[in-house]
């Protein structure tokens, strides 16, 4: 909370949430965003930064705190940026989600008349986490950025981490410390299978040779570590087991290298895959496309049920890794393609294939531009997965202009006290 002064203060009422870190209520119609307020805040506020039409403030005085306020069991809460919602009844954010999710569909991609299904809430409150990753900066210190900033805030735990990484954070520290290969990132990530878990370094110079003991150590520490992955520009060395499993559903298991992407939320993702084979009625009739498939998180599932499936994927490592997984599971029906997603598309339509049914899962960025030659594929539905509303409104939109419409909707949160959310997204035409 800033320090008071009572020039240009005014006092300000939270009306609800953006998709962000800030509360937002308006002085004189103009948007006020302040962060770390909630919904039915009364405050005192300031200006610090004028927008055009908004502005951001700050708050100088919680002068009556909403019923949707919590306190923050985070002791880091005040300096860390990640937790921006931890202030935040955990209810109040699911509600915040699902709106935004709402309002980005109604507002930036004009959708109306779909089914908007109450929102999956993260099975874990806490403790969610297999992946958190620790900056570090030249005096070696470890831990999360500052919010709108590069400062580390040095942490010694993680609410939010699952207790095998929060437990490797202290060890994580001595460790960049004993390197002569300075170290910008460090990323802990822990496996399905008991005692998997893997350090992910990047470096910021070349390796030095006399670091190989140090890594090795590590694999022998308390608690230990199953495998080390240093990253450096044009290189990469391992030690110990650099992979990790995935359960998805059943005993269907992935296993892929530690470095390659996998939701931070295992439990959510099993919600996200359920919610998909739900919506999908996927059958054996069914020829099916996968667009960013990754390492086939939902592939594997998807495919024991359809007749093929073409899962398309730019990262060679995890196409290595869905093979791999996809012969560890004896699924034989998947055509995996290493390839960007556009040009793949485009390949697609001029051999005159066509599909089922489209399944995709691209990053925040979404998948702008692909529209046309995705309707060209024949597909009758569409099942978008996105981390990001603004862009999923934006690619919706584009898709309804080439016939598609928008039926239903599902907010699933993974990603308890921030303000992301992951929808599904089914459309037919």
């Amino acid at each position: 909370m800033a320090q008071s002064n009572s020039k240009n203060e005014f006092p300000l009422e939270i009306e609800t949430l953006s998709y962000g870190p800030y509360g937002i209520g308006r002085l004189e119609g103009r948007v006020i965003m302040i962060p770390a307020t909630a919904p039915g805040d009364t405050v005192r506020a300031r200006i610090v930064e004028a927008k055009g039409n908004y502005a951001v403030g700050e708050m100088v005085t919680l002068v009556e705190p909403s019923v949707k306020r919590q306190t923050p069991p985070c002791q880091y809460f005040d300096r860390c940026g990640g937790c921006s919602w931890q202030h935040l009844r955990y209810d109040a954010q699911l509600q915040a989600k699902q709106r935004s999710v709402d309002d980005a569909l109604r507002r930036i991609g004009k959708m109306a008349e779909y089914e908007l299904r109450p929102i999956i809430p993260s099975p874990r409150e806490f403790r969610y986490r297999r992946r958190i990753r620790l900056q570090s900066d030249k005096h070696r210190r470890l831990g999360f950025y500052r919010a709108l900033s590069h400062e580390p805030i040095e942490i010694d735990s993680c609410l939010i981490a699952d207790e095998p990484a929060d437990l490797q954070i202290g060890n994580m520290r001595r460790w960049v410390g004993e390197l002569d290969t300075a170290i910008g990132q460090v990323e802990i990530v822990a496996g399905d299978e008991p005692g998997e878990l893997v350090v992910i370094a990047t470096a910021e110079a070349d390796f030095n040779p006399r670091d190989a003991a140090v890594c090795s150590g590590l694999l022998a520490g308390k608690p230990p570590v199953s495998g080390v992955i240093i990253l450096g520009r044009g290189w990469r060395r391992t030690f110990g087991q650099p992979k990790i499993s995935v359960r998805t559903e059943g005993d269907t298991r992935l296993q892929v290298e530690a470095d390659v992407f996998t939701q931070v939320n295992r439990e959510g993702n099993r919600e996200i895959l359920q919610a998909l084979l739900w919506a999908g009625e996927f059958k054996g009739s069914d020829r099916v496309l996968e667009l960013y498939c990754g390492a086939g998180n939902f592939t594997l599932s998807v495919a024991k049920r359809v007749r093929e499936i073409v899962a398309v994927e730019a990262n060679r490592a995890a196409i290595d890794g869905g093979k791999l997984s996809a012969q560890l599971n004896d699924v034989q029906n998947i055509r995996w393609k290493c390839a960007q997603v556009p040009a793949a598309v485009k390949e697609l339509g001029r051999r005159g294939e066509s599909f089922t049914k489209i399944v995709l899962d691209p990053p925040r960025a979404g998948a702008k531009g692909i529209d046309r030659d995705l309707a060209a594929l024949g597909a009758q539905k569409i099942f978008y997965i996105s981390c990001n509303p603004a862009t999923l409104a934006r690619d919706l939109s584009a898709l309804a202009i080439q016939g598609y419409k928008l039926r239903m909707v599902q907010p699933i949160d993974l990603f308890p006290h921030t303000f992301h959310v992951e929808a599904l997204a089914e459309l037919t035409r």
